[in-house]
């Protein structure tokens, strides 16, 4: 077995010009504490931004919980990327196999995802969610900031999937992968940052298995 077409699909959290953010967030931001230029032995700097708000992200149940769970590290696991097109702004339904992780791709994908200061986005149905659930997904990774709406304040879609074995279980919002990547099987690696958060920035990477 040999791992091929490596793809990285995240997004980074960038300080400064242009980047993604959503629900209105303050734009990921940083200031000098120390700098070379200015005389300093080194580099430093301070870094202010939301994993939720800002780049790509990994969310465990603490996210919906009074308790503070802490988003859970993943690792290698197996997962399956489908394309779909939301009709009038839902994703109504998922034509998948059984996978431990599922990643969604919307249509169009445009490159402007990776830049987009989101205020609205499809919206999973309830339906679709519980499919979602039934396929035994434990690792759902989407291309949009929540998979519910702006505008739900219960985050619905997102208390249905963690309804069973919860606490194993994740999210992963704001990925992009390129239009040249295949919808398939592929190896995933979930690598999240060592944050005691509900959330944690994320950096997705695929590799295509072959024998």
């Amino acid at each position: 077995m040999r791992l091929t077409e490596v793809c990285d699909i995240s997004i980074p959290v960038s300080f400064g010009g242009k980047q993604v953010s959503a629900f209105g967030g303050k734009p990921a931001c940083r200031e000098t504490f120390l700098d070379t230029r200015k005389g300093g032995s080194c580099n430093c700097e301070i870094y202010t931004f939301s994993p939720h708000l800002n780049g790509t992200h990994t969310e465990g149940v603490g996210h919906i919980t009074q308790a503070r769970i802490s988003v859970p590290n993943v690792g290698l696991v197996e997962a399956q990327l489908v394309t779909v097109k939301p009709e009038k702004g839902l994703i109504s339904a998922i034509k998948a196999k059984p996978a431990e992780a599922l990643i969604i791709r919307t249509l169009p994908n445009l490159t402007t995802k990776r830049t987009r200061n989101y205020k609205d986005w499809p919206t999973f149905t309830p339906d679709a969610m519980r499919q979602i659930v039934k396929l035994g997904v434990k690792h759902l990774l989407v291309d949009l900031p929540s998979v519910d709406r702006v505008d739900d304040a219960q985050l619905t879609n997102h208390r249905i999937f963690w309804q069973k074995g919860a606490r194993q279980k994740t999210i992963t919002e704001l990925v992009y992968v390129p239009t040249r990547v295949k919808d398939g099987k592929y190896l995933l690696n979930l690598q999240v940052a060592a944050f005691e958060a509900d959330a944690a920035p994320s950096r997705p990477v695929l590799y295509k298995v072959k024998k």
